[in-house]
């Protein structure tokens, strides 16, 4: 069975906000046999429409990872990611606009609504004949019977690989991988399609799958072989053994820093406990001055003050006023005295003494006490300081010690790292293990894991078998079909090109994932001449090995080449471009045009449509696509480009013939009048319309154009108004 390529032959757009100026509610257009314009200027939402079409067609899929090549994503959408396109264009959210189009499969009609807010199916019909399910899933279960697709992802691919040549489009002919997978959609028959879709999948997944499982099963198969030879080398048992040794210096350690706290700690204790005694001893010792003062007062009450002072300063300690000797012998004389009342001069006992009051008065026992109080605090004083020098000596001691066990911590520690960089390091925690249950799980893990990857591997190369025998089978018929690609390809790059481009068959010799068995999968190259080679074409195997405009076109000959060998027995198929005039230099716009033209002049009787936007510019894309422009003469082939071209020119398609006059309304969509208006086109309407008239009716005289509006929103002119047609 054949593919059968969706065709748009009615296209409705109501109720979105950009389609919506004062004398227009949207968009309703007939998409006819021939060549199609959307005609506009920026800003008017030409893109915005053809993905309108696109989105119909399609719904909200796309690939997994967007444009990286049909074999490399196994064949499966997701969710469309852009979701809010349609809405972020409009102030409403496009919450009431909707879109329905007829797509003809052949001469079946399929019927589809969607709502341009979400693209949900709203409505859903078949020749006529409403479907009960209205869903996206019964909306591409449709689609794949009616266009002989083997999955909904291949008819997804001819749309976005084939029919649509937006601005946004993926290249086809340089990328090997997805041409040998359009050569498969296209050629293969349905089943044989399906079946080796699945299989290169399941190849690519027990590929992946194998990779993915095999390193940690490597890994771990690695560790026990070498933890069984550092086991019989004795190396094993040494690694546990410093790390049982590093252990426990690493705990003497950390007991060492614990006991430096607590000696730290006493030590600081003990000082501030010899700076609170200090502080008492001087408390003392001013007190027992007091007691001494009235001492002599009470012992020698007329005593002069002189005096008094000369032996109070004695008995405090701060030296003799008369001659300056400080010396604590006078100190101590002094308390012998006191203690036997004698007196300080002369020595005299109480007895002898005639000024000495009475004894009941003298406080000889509060005295006693404050030097006793002193005395005291200064045994504590020495004790203290003993105590101090003993906890300065201990935390000195825990200091040392700690250091002694940091550098035995360090010298095993350098043993180990020297032995494990002996014994390779990433493998030294499997060696320094004891757990034999750890063990005994890593032996069953290899053991199951090696079963899995023979299961794994036999599943892969019987992936692989049935797909070679698939590609096999079909190799017959995919070299036919090839041979047709290459004669179209040479006849239609004659239109967009100047050099000679032709397609030699190759191939690409390739694993289907990153491992297993080799390939050989039959593409086309393109071999072109050149400035350089003009008596013979060289391979241009990139795309960067051509120019920047015949990189596009030497794509777009290739697509229409396959769309044309794809439908061989002349069922409709269409092509939706974005601005064809971009790259092309003022001759090869009009031979553009001749082409597009005759391409949506074949498909039997129902024909091909050719649906372009285009600006409304000097590049005369307009014209040429409606014929209303001559094709230049071309010069005659030389017998070296005869001879070089073969064969494969022999059958050229005749230039189409231009569109009639009275049709071309219906063949436009006029975004000047179904456009909200902006800016340039509220400034420059006049001009603008006046642009895109001299454009569809390039071939009349000025003094014959039509006056009225251009659109299919207007009604054809009837045949027969003696209107006549300026030929060049």
């Amino acid at each position: 069975m054949s593919i059968v390529f969706p065709v748009l032959r009615h296209l409705t757009v109501d109720g979105y906000e950009l389609y919506q100026p004062q004398n227009s509610k949207g968009i309703d257009h007939v998409f006819t046999k021939g060549v199609h314009v959307i005609a506009g200027i920026n800003g008017l939402g030409k893109t915005t429409l053809l993905n309108i079409i696109y989105r119909v067609l399609l719904g909200p899929k796309d690939m997994n990872k967007e444009d990286r090549g049909l074999a490399s994503t196994q064949h499966k959408l997701v969710d469309w990611r852009n979701k809010a396109y349609f809405r972020a264009r409009v102030s409403d959210g496009a919450r009431n606009a909707y879109v329905t189009a007829e797509i003809a499969f052949g001469s079946r009609i399929l019927t589809v609504r969607r709502s341009l807010a979400t693209l949900e199916v709203q409505f859903l019909a078949l020749d006529g004949v409403p479907e009960a399910e209205v869903t996206q899933e019964h909306y591409e279960k449709l689609a794949v019977e009616l266009s002989g697709t083997a999955s909904y992802f291949d008819f997804f691919a001819i749309l976005r690989f084939l029919i649509f040549f937006l601005e946004d489009r993926p290249e086809l002919i340089w990328d090997r991988r997805s041409q040998f997978d359009m050569f498969r959609l296209l050629f293969y028959d349905r089943q044989a399609a399906r079946a080796a879709a699945e299989a290169y999948d399941e190849v690519q997944k027990l590929d992946s799958q194998y990779r993915n499982e095999r390193g940690p099963i490597r890994k771990a198969a690695d560790e026990l072989a070498f933890y069984d030879a550092a086991e019989q080398s004795g190396a094993a048992a040494e690694i546990r053994g410093l790390r049982r040794a590093i252990s426990a210096a690493q705990e003497k350690t950390a007991e060492s820093g614990g006991a430096i706290e607590i000696a730290q700690s006493e030590y600081e204790r003990k000082k501030l406990e010899r700076e609170k005694y200090r502080l008492d001893l001087e408390e003392a010792r001013r007190a027992f001055e007091a007691e001494q003062e009235l001492f002599y007062q009470d012992v020698f009450p007329d005593l002069a003050s002189t005096a008094e002072h000369v032996f109070l300063n004695l008995a405090a300690g701060n030296g003799c006023l008369v001659c300056g000797n400080k010396s604590a012998s006078a100190n101590d004389r002094l308390k012998k005295f006191a203690a036997r009342h004698q007196c300080p001069v002369c020595e005299s006992l109480p007895s002898q003494q005639e000024n000495v009051v009475s004894r009941a008065v003298f406080s000889q026992k509060r005295l006693d006490r404050a030097s006793e109080k002193m005395d005291g605090i200064r045994h504590k004083l020495r004790q203290l300081d003993q105590e101090l020098e003993a906890a300065d000596q201990a935390l000195r001691n825990q200091i040392a010690d700690q250091q002694e066990s940091y550098n035995e911590l360090l010298k095993l520690q350098r043993k180990l790292e020297t032995l494990q960089r002996q014994v390779a390091p990433d493998l030294a925690d499997v060696l320094a293990t004891d757990d034999s249950e750890t063990i005994a799980l890593k032996r069953k893990y290899v053991e199951e894991g090696q079963a899995r990857l023979s299961s794994l591997f036999a599943l892969r190369t019987s992936a692989e078998e049935k797909y070679r025998t698939l590609k096999d089978g079909q190799q017959q018929r995919l070299s036919e079909k090839l041979g047709i690609v290459k004669a179209s390809f040479a006849r239609i790059a004659k239109y967009l090109l100047a050099e000679i481009c032709l397609l030699r068959e190759s191939k690409d010799s390739r694993k289907i994932g990153q491992e297993g068995e080799t390939f050989d999968f039959p593409i086309l190259e393109v071999t072109m001449t050149s400035a350089v080679f003009s008596g013979n074409t060289s391979p241009r195997e990139d795309a960067t090995s051509v120019s920047e405009s015949q990189r596009e076109f030497i794509d777009l000959a290739f697509r229409m080449a396959l769309m044309e060998t794809a439908s061989e027995d002349h069922s409709p198929t269409m092509l939706v471009m974005e601005t064809p005039e971009a790259s092309l230099d003022s001759l090869f716009v009009t031979k553009a045009g001749d082409l597009f033209r005759g391409f949506a002049a074949h498909g039997g009787d129902l024909g091909n449509v050719f649906i372009a936007s285009t600006n409304l510019n000097n590049e005369n894309m307009i014209p040429a696509l409606f014929g209303a422009d001559s094709v230049p003469q071309q010069q005659p082939v030389s017998a070296d480009d005869e001879l070089l071209l073969g064969t494969e020119l022999e059958e050229e398609r005749s230039d189409a013939p231009p569109v009639p006059v009275e049709e071309r309304n219906a063949h436009v969509i006029n975004l000047l009048a179904l456009s909200l208006p902006n800016a340039a086109l509220r400034k420059h309407r006049g001009y603008y319309e006046e642009k895109l008239r001299e454009a569809v009716y390039r071939d009349l005289d000025p003094a014959h154009r039509p006056s009225g509006p251009i659109g299919s929103h207007v009604a054809p002119a009837t045949s027969g108004t003696g209107v006549e047609a300026r030929r060049p």
